[in-house]
Order: structure tokens, then C-alpha cells, then sequence
């Protein structure tokens, strides 16, 4: 009995000491972060445009998104942004608001929309920034997004820096979206 008793000290001291180390590491890393991803998407910028911006489908094409409450649009500085939920399905919501819709309007123009995660007091957050230009070959888009966000729990810095990868959450949403336009 003294021996399982050892072993298991043992083992929640390790936990401990990993935990603490993890945590030293968060503090070391930059609370604020700006990363960007670029993917080719196999359709034309109006038709990408279009889907990032049907916010109401979005449960329809990301799986892991469960299901969007559209709210009221809020009237910003440049008209109606869109304002919604997303239901991650896991007791995890988040609410977002558009703070800039730039639809491409000729074929060489380059489309942008801003969305904020609108979550006042959150330990993290930011925007995410879509720029949809015309692709390398006819029929094709470029969708970068950049995410300018802050990670303030010195944990979850180190988890998103050394475990999930800073892009873990733009690869996914560029995978879903180069799905939809699979061919």
C-alpha cells in the first residue's frame, strides 16, 4: 500500500512540475499574435465572397460549427454589419461581429471582410481579416486570412504555440472552405 502510494505521489508531482514548466514557458510567449494563411480555392472570388459571407450556412459546410443564431445587424460606421453565434457544440459559443464587408466587385478587385470575435472581457480574441483576390488561373480565388488576436492565459498560449500550432484554427476553416469548391 506504501508503494502505491509512492507511485502515485510521484506521478501527480511529474503533473505538477509539467504543468508548472508549461505555464513558465506561457509566460514567455507574446500575449498578442498576427498570423496569416493562404490557400488556392478551386471557384471564381464572387462565388468565396459569397460563401464567407452567407453566415446563416455556416453550420451547413464547417463541421465544427453546430448550428448560428443570426442576430440583429448592428449599424456601424459604414452601414449594417452582421452580428451572430456560432454553437461549437461543446458548451462553447461565440459571438461575432463584421466590422468591414468589401464584396469584389470587377473581376481584378480584391474583396476584404473583418470580423471581430465580439466577446467583451474574453481571455482571448481578435479579428480575423479575409482578403479574396482572383487565383493563378481563370476561376480560381487566393483567400488569406489573417488573424490579429491576443491570448492572454499563459496556458493556452503555450497549448496554441507548442500543441495546436498558431494556424490550427485557419487551416481548418481554409480546409472547409476549399471543400465546399472541391471539383
Amino acid at each position: 500500500m506504501k508503494k502505491l502510494f509512492r507511485i502515485l505521489l510521484n506521478i501527480v508531482v511529474v503533473v505538477a512540475i509539467l504543468v508548472l514548466a508549461a505555464y513558465v514557458d506561457g509566460t514567455t510567449l507574446p500575449v498578442n499574435h498576427t498570423t496569416t494563411v493562404t490557400r488556392t480555392i478551386n471557384a471564381p472570388p464572387e462565388k468565396v465572397f459569397a460563401q464567407i459571407t452567407n453566415i446563416a450556412a455556416g453550420a451547413s459546410w464547417r463541421p465544427e460549427v453546430k448550428s448560428v443564431n443570426v442576430l440583429p445587424a448592428e449599424i456601424g460606421p459604414n452601414g449594417p454589419q452582421d452580428h451572430w453565434v456560432e454553437d461549437l457544440g461543446h458548451g462553447q459559443t461565440m459571438t461575432f461581429l463584421s466590422t468591414k464587408t468589401q464584396a469584389p466587385i470587377a473581376p481584378a478587385e480584391t474583396g476584404v471582410r473583418e470580423v471581430l470575435l465580439d466577446v467583451p472581457g474574453a481571455s482571448y480574441g481578435g479579428t480575423w481579416t479575409y482578403n479574396v483576390s482572383p487565383g493563378p488561373t481563370a476561376g480560381t480565388t487566393m483567400l488569406a486570412i489573417t488573424e490579429d488576436g491576443y491570448i492572454e492565459p499563459p496556458l493556452y498560449r503555450f497549448m496554441m504555440h507548442h500543441i495546436f500550432g498558431m494556424t490550427h484554427n485557419l487551416d481548418a476553416y481554409q480546409k472547409d472552405i476549399a471543400n465546399v469548391f472541391k471539383s
